[in-house]
């Protein structure tokens, strides 16, 4: 009787997450002064711009993913993430906290740059994983982070994150 073989995720194109990336899911400074209030105020963004059914939900999900470890990785990026009822597409969400947030990183530092992924919990096209491990590839490089971070708009994101050059 043979094994069966687990299938590796086919790697996403930089082309694949800038498809991710919408005008109506781009917070240009999001302003918090801790971790659960920049959850909140994501979340509340989501809600306004009808992508979630329910933001409390979301939230309490998010802050228990938060007790297991912070995703905060570090250099000023969160990945805050959750898959969840109260959506029914995967979804990404960019922020940008010129002043920073105070979010409990796993290097202690301000976060600056936060791309809260959100998926439903069956997924057809199963890219939750890919999209997390892309947007670590994309936030690698400290030139690459500078220059998301300056980005005022979408158009300018979009243009960083093509810059990035995929190893």
């Amino acid at each position: 009787m043979g094994v069966a073989e687990a299938k590796p995720s086919p790697a996403m194109t930089n082309r694949d997450f800038l498809g991710f990336l919408q005008s109506d899911l781009f917070i240009p400074d999001l302003r918090a002064s801790s971790k659960n209030e920049a959850i909140d105020r994501m979340v509340a963004h989501l809600v306004q711009k009808n992508r979630v059914r329910d933001g409390r939900i979301l939230s309490e999900a998010l802050k228990t993913r938060e007790k297991l470890g912070s995703t905060g990785i570090g250099k000023g990026v969160a990945i805050p993430h959750s898959r969840s009822t109260v959506t029914g597409a995967l979804t990404l969400l960019y922020a940008r906290a010129v002043e920073g947030v105070d979010y409990d990183a796993v290097d202690g530092k301000p976060v600056h740059l936060f791309f809260m992924i959100l998926a439903p919990h069956q997924e057809k096209e199963n890219a939750y994983l890919p999209l997390l491990g892309k947007v670590v590839e994309v936030t690698r490089e400290a030139t690459a982070r500078r220059r998301m971070l300056k980005a005022e708009d979408l158009e300018a994101l979009k243009a960083a994150i093509e810059q990035v050059k995929v190893k």
